[in-house]
């Protein structure tokens, strides 16, 4: 993606972002700091061969926007006091603020998708991939706080939360791209199962970042206020008799290193699933999504200890976070 798309992709997002009335003032904090734009990103590379730049901008910015939304949003549940380096919506300015400020982000990206000058064949299927992902990731976020480490069927409450909270929002570009490239009710529903794969190894490789800060991990905030994150639940299956896994993965090296190359496994399944709901998207859009495994999934990763990873763990490490 160019600087040139990036500056005008960034225009489109503070054009709608900070058009907020009353709450402008925390909008325009909240979008001063720029996440990494990956569904951007992943917007324009799955999409440029269907429509013209100019209409990606703002397609691509909707997405953005329905992500900033999420972030709002989940901040105010999960009591995140920083952001991006600065203060939460939330923290700075109350939970109302914040909660009114994630609904203005949502009408946003609706309105930015109507102003995008797409062709009229195809802004109704746009329109409804992205509510429905809306939808999907508000659910998602509502079973993840009903969440306890003592569930009975642990890892697939684990995997629905991630398709649904994390993967819904980054299927949307696989989605968008499908519905511009004129697809049917098949592949656009092999884009939405394809994205929730890569959602589902992006929120396991997000998990496992904290335990790469070995002493401080006791101190991390997931374990501090015991947040069901993907190496519990791998320590779960591992060490069913442990009456605390929080404590255990603290103490118990073995069983950390254990519950981390079990969720490599899941990642590289992931996208072993997300590979095979690619085959039924435009080749231009199934490239794009072996690239994208290829860069941010089967990376590997240079803090690692080489020499004790299994082979088939070598080509599954970790990645940045999904939610920035």
């Amino acid at each position: 993606m160019s600087k040139d798309f990036k500056s005008r992709l960034e225009l489109v997002i503070r054009k709608f972002g900070d058009d907020a009335g009353t709450v402008q003032g925390a909008a325009a904090h909240h979008l001063a700091r720029c996440g990494k734009r990956t569904r951007a990103k992943f917007t324009f590379a799955a999409a440029r061969n269907f429509e013209h730049p100019d209409v990606l901008i703002h397609i691509a910015a909707a997405a953005e926007l329905i992500h900033e939304a999420s972030i709002v949003h989940d901040d105010i549940q999960d009591r995140t006091p920083v952001r991006r380096g600065q203060p939460t919506v939330w923290k700075k300015y109350g939970s109302n603020t914040a909660l009114l400020l994630g609904d203005h982000l949502i009408a946003a990206a609706f309105r930015c998708l109507a102003a995008s000058g797409c062709r009229d064949e195809a802004i109704t299927g746009l329109v409804q991939a992205m509510a429905v992902a809306v939808s999907s990731a508000s659910s998602g976020q509502l079973q993840q706080l009903k969440l306890h480490s003592n569930g009975a069927t642990l890892l697939n409450q684990y995997q629905t939360i991630a398709r649904h909270k994390t993967g819904a929002l980054l299927a949307l570009p696989l989605q968008f791209a499908a519905v511009l490239a004129a697809g049917d009710e098949r592949m656009i529903s092999a884009a939405q199962r394809c994205g929730e794969q890569l959602g589902l190894a992006y929120q396991i490789l997000n998990d496992l970042e904290p335990l790469l800060n070995g002493g401080s991990y006791a101190e991390h905030e997931d374990i501090v206020d015991r947040v069901v994150t993907a190496p519990v639940v791998a320590a779960k299956q591992i060490s069913d008799k442990e009456k605390d896994l929080f404590v255990a993965l603290v103490r118990q090296p073995r069983l950390r290193e254990s519950a981390r190359q079990r969720c490599i496994t899941w990642v590289g399944d992931a996208a072993d699933v997300a590979r095979s709901n690619a085959a039924w998207l435009p080749t231009p859009v199934e490239a794009v999504v072996h690239q994208f495994i290829a860069d941010h999934i089967t990376q590997p990763l240079p803090c690692e200890r080489v020499q004790k990873r299994s082979p088939a763990a070598l080509r599954r490490p970790l990645l940045v976070t999904a939610n920035n």
